[in-house]
């Protein structure tokens, strides 16, 4: 009879690399109906309940996430004003190119919200001034919600989700772990019109 491998004997899971990114998370509120949303396409493929975010700007990919790598970052951010803003999803449809087998499908709003590229020329504005190179990026406000086979072309429209996006999360995507770990938090401020 041989003793079980204790917790201290077990390789911890590592992920394959560290991908770091500012994305906005939704409140559970918002997550309960996004996934409300993701049952009317009546699908088997496994909701990322847990990883649910919309990406405004990723940042970088690494095999080891260096010490104060996370500071160095978020310090161009210091005094970010970006306001808080508005988003509406209201239809599931797919992403990514044809030939991939396992595709994201996301939720999206058919009507155009301009403020988290607005977001995401900010925040690369400010990482590029502190002589970081990030690659730009823009935004098309999406939740990835599963992967898997396309929906069907012309999409599946849902009710609308309603998103009052008020802060901004650097996170550390753990990939082939399938978590993520948020490293720095953002509030953006609500501003009364006149």
């Amino acid at each position: 009879m041989t003793d079980a491998p204790q917790p201290q004997d077990m390789p911890q899971e590592l992920p394959r690399e560290h991908f770091l990114l500012f994305v906005a998370i939704p409140p559970p509120g918002v997550a309960a109906r996004i996934e409300d949303a993701w049952r009317l396409a009546d699908r088997r493929d496994r909701f990322r309940r847990a990883t649910l975010h919309m990406t405004i700007l990723p940042v970088i990919r690494t095999p080891q996430l260096a010490p104060g790598m996370a500071e160095a970052l978020g310090r161009p951010l210091d005094g970010l004003d970006f306001p808080a803003f508005d988003l509406m999803l209201d239809h599931l449809t797919t992403f990514g190119p044809p030939r991939r087998r396992d595709r994201p499908l996301v939720l999206v709003g058919r009507q155009e919200s301009p403020a988290p590229d607005a977001l995401c020329q900010t925040l690369w504005q400010r990482l590029a001034g502190a002589g970081l190179a990030v690659a730009r990026h823009r935004v098309t406000p999406h939740v990835t919600l599963a992967y898997g086979k396309p929906l069907p072309p012309q999409g599946i429209p849902v009710p609308p989700v309603h998103w009052r996006v008020d802060e901004l999360v650097l996170i550390d995507s753990l990939q082939g772990l399938g978590r993520h770990v948020p490293l720095a938090r953002w509030p953006l401020p609500s501003r009364s019109g006149p």
